[in-house]
């Protein structure tokens, strides 16, 4: 799962970025008589999505309601596991509401907007066009004038907050790649009735024997940047795969 874009020199957007299908560099030019109306069924979008991504710094409240789990070994990435077996988010319900009790990752929270890099520090703001909160006369204009609105720069700021949290969490995930501390793993679970558990999901996480065999020097570099909590965190996390199951369950789902 790609998770970035970039700007050309043309100014133009390039690259792919998780949900965004119609992404254009947010401009008065092009925008100035558009801007969000919030949607009855606001997380519609994602009904039918098994993962989002997330950053470490989400993971303390993620850890309460999902497996944490990465992308792939080579490149990893920090995904919410939102369900099992198939293609559904177990977290929206039929109204495309976010279940209220549940962390919602920030980079559902972004969406329409986000940032894109240039050369050196450049950046842009993007917003995915084709959203449905996307209108013309919008309840909230994404300009005022040739400046960005009060709303936008909410929202442009939130967008910064998570790509701050992106960069590092890109520095923890290439930490991991270093120590080789990631392993494809398997989780299981027992139907009523059975007496053997059958396979619930296949994914990439933190081997904690090989946490076990780091040396002193390793762990105290990893506590020292902040890694090793984000470590447990995720080892914690892969509890929440029986509970994705009951949720399941609960909802009907066979």
């Amino acid at each position: 799962m790609q998770e970035t874009e970039s700007v050309t020199t043309a100014g133009t957007v390039s690259g792919k970025l998780f949900l965004y299908k119609e992404p254009e560099l947010l401009a008065p030019e092009t925008h100035g008589h558009m801007g969000l109306t919030p949607s009855e069924h606001p997380f519609d979008h994602v009904r039918n999505e098994r993962v989002v991504p997330l950053t470490m710094a989400e993971f303390s409240n993620a850890l309460r309601h999902y497996p944490i789990i990465f992308a792939n070994i080579d490149r990893p990435q920090p995904l919410a596991a939102l369900g099992v077996l198939d293609d559904n988010n177990l977290f929206v319900d039929d109204d495309g509401k976010w279940d209220p009790m549940c962390h919602v990752p920030m980079y559902l929270r972004c969406y329409p907007l986000a940032f894109a890099h240039g050369g050196g520090d450049r950046v842009a703001v993007v917003v995915d066009r084709s959203a449905d909160t996307v209108t013309e006369n919008a309840e909230f204009p994404f300009f005022d004038g040739d400046k960005p609105s009060e709303h936008t720069e909410q929202l442009m700021s939130l967008c910064a907050h998570y790509d701050a949290e992106r960069r590092r969490t890109y520095d923890f995930c290439q930490k991991l790649v270093e120590l080789e501390l990631l392993t494809p793993l398997r989780a299981t679970y027992t139907p009523e009735g059975a007496t053997e558990a059958v396979p619930l999901a296949e994914y990439v996480g933190i081997d904690a024997q090989k946490i076990d065999a780091l040396d002193k020097e390793q762990i105290f570099e990893l506590h020292k940047k902040g890694y090793l909590s984000a470590i447990y965190l995720q080892l914690y996390s892969l509890e929440n795969w029986r509970h994705l199951m009951a949720r399941r369950e609960a909802q009907g789902r066979t």
